[in-house]
């Protein structure tokens, strides 16, 4: 069987396993997790009782998300999204569903960072994301789940440890989408080296993850 085809079933079989939170119509966009690294991340939910999430990069996918933390009754979600529509859209459809106490969307343009790998590179805008995490952590406490799916060009993705690595708890996990690109496998090679962690990729999902540790 082919890598291609190996990943289409891969998908459809995790079709059908979140077909429970399925309640209503969702769009697909294009920042979404592909099913398969959708199911993954909720298995590490669910099996390793994650209560604290970010997520880099938001879109109906995170509206699953929060559908599952509701059903199991505890968890929250924190998404950070650069694109005013995207963003807009999944807050509106959180707030349609009554999920606004399960998941929060913040809007947060790019911006030139100081954590960026080039001297122009982008990230969320600084103040904001420091913001309001401070206030997600302080409320929650430390993050024990972070999904890095977001921005989706060069070595954006980069800052993410940078910034968020000082309120991750001890054992939090770090997933990573769109690793078999060669600029992700570049980022989460530099995370290796500079934050000790071990990346292993989940088969046919494009999602690597890492434990952070104590």
């Amino acid at each position: 069987m082919d890598d291609s085809l190996a990943r289409e079933l891969a998908d459809l079989s995790a079709l059908q396993r979140i077909g429970s939170l399925n309640t209503e119509y969702l769009p697909q966009l294009s920042g979404d997790l592909r099913p398969a690294a959708l199911v993954a991340m909720m298995d590490e939910i669910v099996l390793n009782a994650r209560t604290v999430l970010v997520e880099l990069g938001c879109g109906s996918t995170s509206v699953l998300l929060a559908r599952l933390l509701q059903q199991r009754g505890f968890g929250h979600l924190l998404c950070i999204e650069h694109d005013e529509r995207t963003a807009a859209f999944a807050a509106s459809q959180l707030r349609r569903e009554g999920l606004g106490t399960v998941a929060r969307v913040v809007h947060a343009p790019l911006s030139r960072h100081p954590a960026a790998l080039s001297r122009h590179g982008q990230w969320y805008a600084p103040q904001l994301v420091h913001d309001e995490v401070l206030a997600y952590v302080e409320r929650f406490g430390l993050v024990d789940l972070l999904l890095v799916d977001g921005p989706g060009f060069g070595d954006s993705r980069y800052p993410a440890l940078p910034v968020l690595r000082a309120v991750l708890a001890p054992g939090a996990t770090v997933l990573a989408d769109d690793v078999d690109r060669p600029d992700e496998q570049a980022v989460l090679k530099r995370w290796s080296e500079e934050f000790g962690l071990e990346f292993r990729t989940a088969p046919r999902t494009s999602l690597a993850g890492a434990t952070v540790l104590a």
